[in-house]
Formats: C-alpha cells, structure tokens, sequence
C-alpha cells in the first residue's frame, strides 16, 4: 500500500517537474521574444531594423552567422540586405550565392512554405551535398520568412557550423522571431513611408519645370511603394480620360490612356485611390500577374487634375497604408504640378516677348557687317532681360544698342521691351548717346521697380565716316580689335547703371572704325563665366579677341568669342555678343 502511494506521488512529483520545466522554458522563450520585441521598437527604419534583427536572432539561436536577405521576385534571386559572422571569401561567397537564381534554395524553401525551416544536418537529410555544406560552411541550417504586407519580402538565415538538434523550443523560438521581425518590419515600414513622404515633398517643391515636377513625381511613387513601373496622368480636355503625360517613359499598351467613367477606375472622380489586382488583364501580352494602385492628383476646388499610377509585375496584395501613402503622394504633387503649369504659361508669355526683343530687322549698313549671339543661362529661369537693336536714326546715322535689364521671367522681359522702344523714342529726338541715356535713366526710374535697373550701351554709327559715338550706362565696356596693330582697347566711358539714380550724367566717347577693325559689345554673362573660384573676365575676351578676329568672320567671331568662354567654365548669366565691322572709310 505505501509502495503504491510512493508511486504515485513520484509520478505526481515527476509530472510537476515537467510543468515547471515546461513553465521556465515558456518563460525563457516569452522573455527572449519580449527582449527582441522591445529592442526592435527602438529602431524606426527598415535598415536599422534589419541590421539589429540580424544580429539579435543570431544570438538568440545560437548560429555561427547569419544573414538577411530580400527577394527579387522579377529576378527571382535575392540581394543580402545584412549579415554577421561572414568574413573574407566567406562574405564574398553569399553575395555570389544571393546573385544567383535559386543561389540560396533553403531560404526560397522557408519563404514559399512561410514558415521556418530548421534542418539538423544538412547533408543527411538531404538538403545539401557535403561538398555544398563544407562550402556553405552549413551542415545545421535554419531560414526564417519574412512577410511584409502580405508579400514574400525575404529572409533570415542561420547558419551552423555543425550538426545540430532543434528542440520544440528552438522551433518556437524561430517562429516567434519571425512574427516579431515581421511586425518590426511592418512598424519600419511605416516609418520609411513618413520618412519617403516628407523628402519627397521638399524635393518636388524645389522643382519649376514641369517635366521636372512628372520626373520627381514618377521617381517618388516607385520609391514608396517599390513598384516596377510609374507613370503621371494628366485629364484632357473631355474631363473623361486620362493622358500620359508625354514627359515621362510611355506606359505599357493598354494603360497609355484610361476612362475614368468606366466602372474600374470610377474611384478616381470621386477622389478615392484605386487598388486593381488584376491589371494584366488590361495589359496585351502581359507577362504574368500584374497589379497597380492608382492615386488621383486634386487640382483647384476638388477636380480632378491627373492620376498617378504604380505597377507592380506581381499579384500584390497592397494594404491600406500604402494605397493611402500614394494618395498623400499624389496630393503633394497636386501644388508643384499647378505651380509648374503656371510657371510654364509665364514662361511661353515671357519667351514671347524675348523673341520680340531679339527679332530685330536690320536696316541697310553700308560698308559695315555685323554678327549677333545670344544664349540663354538655361536652367529654370531662362527668360532673363538681355537684348540687343539695332535701327534707322532721323539723321541717316545707325543706331546700335546692347542691354541687360536685371530680373528673369515675365516681367522681366516685359521691362526690357519698356526700356527698348523707350531709347528709340529718345534717339529719335536726340540721338546723342548723353542726352537719350540721361532721359532713358528718369524715365525709367518712374516705371521701374526700386529693385530693378538695367545696364546698356548705346553707340550711334556714321555709315559715310565710320565714326562711331559710344555711352554707357554701367554697362561693360566694348572692345575695338585694330586689324592694323593686332591689338585690342578697350572704350571706357563713364556714366551709371540705367533706371536706379535720377539726373544721371553719361559721358560718350568718339572713334573711327578703320578696315579690318571690329567692335564688340556684349553683357556681363560672357566675362562672368565660372569654373571653380576662376571668373573668366575681360582681359581672356581681350585675349580671344586678338587671337580670332583677323582670321574669321564678324558672324563666326561672335560665336568663337561666346564658345571660348563656355569652354572656360560655365556660363551662369544671359549672354549676347554683338560684333561689328566696316569696311575702309570712302574717300
């Protein structure tokens, strides 16, 4: 009777021991996992949660190394997006391996399965070839998925130099550092959402250049959401369909336009992004399941300006924080998108009126050949105020006349063409370059801005003498090639900037042009041309100028002289280079 009785209570005793070992076990694990879960809500983006990960898990199993890696499924490869424990030919190898379609097959396994992978002994069950484990230095191996959004987003590797038996608690142990790397990754994600948004929008609102705005916006949506492909709709003028914009690679056949009043893209008008997981069927030859998440672009008071659009060469099951991440997307390109439209509106208005400024019909020169340059700084704010006439004065003498009115843009260009027609009407009255530049300077003093003003020179030519009557208005000084000395002077003449000081006096200054000599004016643009510290300045226009001017035309030297500057360095301004020659004076 006491023998039974002492049976049982073994029995019981033994049963309590395995509870309580069982306990401290679940207490091991629930402690480990808990320390990875608070460790990996520290780090906020995908990188720094991968990197701890990596190192955590693989003290957490007990590896030798261990390595994280992200699926390509396009390519059906993966790329190592960390490591620990590799070394030298070692390290070399798994990013071979990764590069390489099926390079890493154990992996693949615990990714297609979604769930770990925990082999004993790679060689006896299987798995690998000796001649593979002692390559791989892998004769234990554990893979662990990783799932971000419902997508095959990768995996953990574990990697163990010997044969190894994995308890129940070493399978529970990889199962909850798979759901909690999973959760960190969804949380990182998250972040890098936030994180992409924000730059993103400081990047798309420095932009002025519409094509440079669609370029911004197609580059940002695949990188939110890591699509294959991006494009940007514009609504045309039937507030029916949607257009590609031309700005942009063209979408594959079947997506170059869309209706939205068809019952798939519906959500569009209504301002809803639309998520389609079957957009191959829209696709002609696609080559396997595709999806997409399209976006509306809001324009003023809620109409529908655009779409944009993301496409994925995969069935994509895309949760809500990304189709909403693409929607706050597309509202952030809503402003530089309508920014941009009217930039380029200003900019065709602007241009129009430069092409007037620049069109000059020449009247008759007489012995005299000119040749004219101008080139524009290019960059966003192209339209600048330089210009350059050329016209009939009362008293059958020419009128030649360079300038630069400060400012870009419209009204810019509007100013300049004030300023032009305004020296004509002064030169008509009195040609004198002091008389028309001291009225020219008072107009524009009451027509300007306080922050604008202009610089010129204004030389009146005598086509019978070949006496030309220079002024300037803090303008740089014109220069005389002399064919008979090879040399080359410089017209300095005193008088200020045009339109900021009132009662101004403008000196002038008179010369002959003798056979083979050229006068050349230009604007600062040419002698401001930059590389590094290094301003290219007068004396290398001086230089040029002695070195081409009797070997080419006055057309050809004009462009010799800009394109020797652009050699130079770069050319930060508007520039226009106005050359000159006459023949020998008549008898």
């Amino acid at each position: 009777m006491v023998s039974n009785v002492s049976e049982v209570e073994r029995a019981r005793t033994e049963e309590l021991e395995r509870i309580v070992e069982s306990l401290r076990a679940d207490s091991e694990l629930a402690n480990a996992l808990l320390g990875l879960s608070g460790a990996l809500a520290e780090v906020r983006s995908l990188e720094q949660t991968i990197d701890l990960a990596v190192r955590m898990v693989n003290e957490l199993m007990g590896a030798d190394r261990c390595f994280s890696a992200t699926w390509i499924p396009g390519q059906q490869r993966f790329t190592i997006t960390g490591q620990v424990g590799f070394e030298g030919e070692q390290l070399d190898q798994l990013y071979e391996l990764a590069e390489v379609p099926d390079g890493l097959p154990l992996l693949r396994q615990a990714l297609k399965q979604r769930a770990p992978l925990l082999i004993g002994d790679t060689v006896t069950d299987g798995h690998l070839t000796m001649n593979d484990a002692k390559l791989r230095t892998a004769r234990a191996y554990c893979g662990l998925p990783l799932i971000r959004w419902g997508e095959e987003f990768g995996g953990i590797g574990l990697l163990f130099e010997e044969p190894r038996r994995f308890t129940p608690k070493d399978e529970a142990l990889a199962r909850g550092i798979a759901r909690q790397v999973g959760v960190a990754l969804a949380n990182a994600r998250q972040f890098n959402l936030l994180q992409t948004l924000r730059a993103f929008g400081e990047r798309v609102g420095s932009k002025l250049a519409l094509h440079e705005v669609v370029t911004e916006v197609v580059a940002g949506a695949r990188e939110l959401l890591a699509g294959d492909a991006a494009w940007v709709y514009f609504l045309d003028s039937s507030s029916r369909t949607l257009v590609a914009a031309s700005h942009a690679e063209t979408p594959v056949a079947g997506l170059t336009r869309i209706d939205v009043t068809h019952e798939l893209w519906s959500g569009l008008a209504r301002g809803k992004a639309v998520p389609i997981t079957d957009v191959d069927q829209l696709i002609e030859n696609p080559p396997g399941p595709m999806s997409a998440v399209i976006a509306p672009i809001p324009g003023s008071e809620g109409a529908l300006l655009g779409a944009v659009l993301v496409l994925f060469e995969r069935a994509l099951p895309l949760g809500a924080d990304d189709v909403e991440a693409l929607s706050v997307l597309a509202a952030q390109s809503a402003l530089a998108i309508e920014n941009a439209q009217r930039f380029e509106r200003q900019q065709r208005v602007a241009r129009s009126l430069q092409e007037g400024l620049l069109t000059t019909e020449f009247p008759a020169m007489g012995s005299c050949t000119h040749g004219a340059v101008y080139e524009p700084a290019g960059g966003e704010a192209e339209i600048g105020g330089d210009f350059f006439d050329v016209f009939d004065l009362p008293d059958g003498r020419l009128a030649l006349v360079v300038g630069d009115v400060s400012g870009k843009g419209a009204e810019a260009a509007a100013q300049t063409a004030m300023a032009k027609y305004m020296l004509r009407a002064f030169a008509t009255r009195n040609s004198s370059p002091s008389s028309a530049l001291f009225h020219l300077n008072n107009a524009l003093i009451k027509s300007f801005p306080e922050d604008r003003f202009m610089t010129i020179m204004y030389s009146v030519l005598d086509l019978e003498t070949n006496q030309m009557t220079v002024g300037l208005g803090g303008h740089p000084s014109p220069l005389i090639y002399r064919y008979a000395t090879r040399t080359v002077e410089a017209i300095e003449v005193a008088g200020s900037i045009v339109g900021a000081f009132e009662d101004q006096s403008y000196e002038q200054d008179v010369f002959e042009l003798r056979d083979g000599d050229v006068f050349v004016a230009y604007t600062d643009g040419l002698v401001e041309a930059r590389n590094g510290p290094k301003l290219y300045g007068r004396w290398r226009v001086e230089k040029s100028l002695a070195h081409h001017a009797s070997s080419l035309s006055v057309e050809q030297l004009a462009r010799r002289l800009y394109d020797d500057a652009r050699e130079f360095g770069t050319v930060t301004d508007d520039t226009i280079v106005f050359t000159l020659g006459c023949n020998a004076s008549p008898k």
